[in-house]
């Protein structure tokens, strides 16, 4: 902590009367993460409302001055100094065992809850709290590699978050022409599935044939959590370019019969593991059907991000590839390009390998497509494999720029569902399966 923001500290704490607070009062001579260490055991102790806000801003502000090594050690504080008290919890053990009635099972459960849970609900209360923790969390995921002790610090944090960020406290919205600008900046910075190029680009995405709709919080009313991108065509798309790029149908006649979700986002790291996609889906699709009663069709067009990269670390190990098919795979990995899509041999050997990789491979008994894990989660169909939907740079080096169609049938999302959480099923189309080697 700098020095002029040391003494401007001490002197708003003097005034909160925390000097009396003896050792849990900072001195100047300790070091900063030091300082925070012992505001943060301060703020755990206080009773005054006032005072607890003011100092939880205070701790917030000099977390955000910290470098990558003092919020190490400020990590390591949360972890160590601030987990259950063991003896406590062995004392609420041993009562319980001995009297097992509600009462003591209560105790139990408050003794083995962690100090860092109230020092996150403290913080939170600060103005912009629930932002700034969001943003150390995010901290905290980046430094897990280093140092994975930190994953009781993190698994706090996100049964806080969960319960923060549970759908009763969200409000879905469409986001349009007439959305403010800040929010419209957001979409521009958050957008990871399909860039938006530039103000022109989210004007065409935001068209009436277009709709954009996110959840937000009441504490961010202009920080979208996730967005969802959809488009209301007449057919079910297969290339994401000719979609971005397609001109607005001017013909009032011509009600559209489809609903392609092309882009879904997650907008903040520090919110990994709370999930929102699932209920963002379900509910633009009951927003849709009052609003277009013409739409009888909800699909995706949507990437398959990791294709390449397994098909790389795999390739040698596919033992029903042809030892020409596996050169031809290995040489169009080398340095794939978009040339290499007009040739009927390459598409003939990756809509194979894709179908495998989609039907076939797992993780944990679930599909090792994260955006395929998803879907189907949700209990959509593997409909289709399209090639050269997506051309672009990056979906090249992704998967040789194939793309998949998820299809959202009202009549069988909950036998899907059930398939596929109950017996790790695999609900897809005979054009799919025809696919397979």
């Amino acid at each position: 902590m700098k020095a002029a923001s040391f003494k401007k500290l001490v002197k708003k704490l003097s005034g909160l009367g925390l000097e009396n607070f003896g050792n849990l009062y900072p001195r100047n001579d300790e070091p900063k993460t030091a300082q925070i260490s012992t505001l943060c055991n301060t703020l755990l102790n206080l009773k005054g409302e006032a005072s607890s806000i003011a100092l939880a801003e205070e701790i917030l502000d000099a977390y955000k001055e910290f470098n990558r090594e003092e919020k190490s050690e400020f990590f390591m504080f949360l972890e160590t100094g601030l987990s259950a008290d063991r003896d406590s919890v062995n004392k609420a053990i041993e009562a319980y065992q001995d009297n097992p009635i509600q009462t003591s099972l209560q105790a139990l459960h408050e003794a083995s809850e962690s100090r860092r849970l109230e020092l996150f609900r403290a913080l939170n209360m600060a103005p912009m709290g629930t932002q700034s923790l969001i943003a150390m969390r995010e901290d905290i995921l980046a430094a897990l590699k280093d140092n994975p002790g930190l994953r009781a610090v993190d698994n706090d944090f996100l049964h806080l978050l969960r319960s923060w960020f549970n759908r009763g406290f969200l409000e879905i919205k469409r986001i349009d022409l007439e959305t403010p600008a800040v929010v419209l900046e957001k979409l521009i910075e958050y957008e990871s599935v399909h860039e938006i190029e530039d103000w022109a680009d989210l004007h065409r995405r935001l068209e009436e044939d277009r709709r954009c709709f996110g959840f937000f919080h009441p504490v961010m009313p202009y920080e979208p959590l996730i967005f969802v991108e959809v488009a209301l065509t007449n057919e079910i798309s297969s290339n994401v370019s000719e979609l971005l790029k397609e001109e607005v149908n001017s013909n009032k006649d011509d009600v559209p019969t489809k609903a392609i979700f092309y882009s879904i986002n997650n907008c903040l790291k520090g919110l990994r593991g709370v999930s929102f996609g699932n209920l963002l889906i379900k509910q633009v699709v009951e927003k849709l059907e009052r609003e277009n009663s013409s739409i009888e069709t909800y699909a995706t067009l949507s990437p398959i991000p990791r294709f390449n990269r397994w098909l790389g670390e795999e390739l040698t190990n596919l033992e029903f590839l042809e030892e020409n098919e596996t050169n031809l795979a290995s040489k169009v990995l080398e340095n794939p390009e978009a040339d290499a899509l007009d040739d009927p041999e390459v598409k003939k050997l990756f809509m194979k390998l894709c179908a495998y990789y989609l039907v076939k491979v797992k993780s944990r008994g679930k599909p090792a497509c994260p955006v395929e894990r998803f879907h189907l989660g949700n209990g959509a169909t593997l409909a289709r494999l399209n090639w050269k939907g997506d051309v672009s740079s990056n979906g090249i080096q992704q998967s040789l720029g194939m793309m998949v169609n998820y299809l959202y049938e009202k009549s069988t999302l909950a036998q899907n569902h059930e398939a596929f959480e109950q017996q790790n099923s695999i609900i897809c189309t005979a054009d799919v399966r025809q696919l397979l080697p």
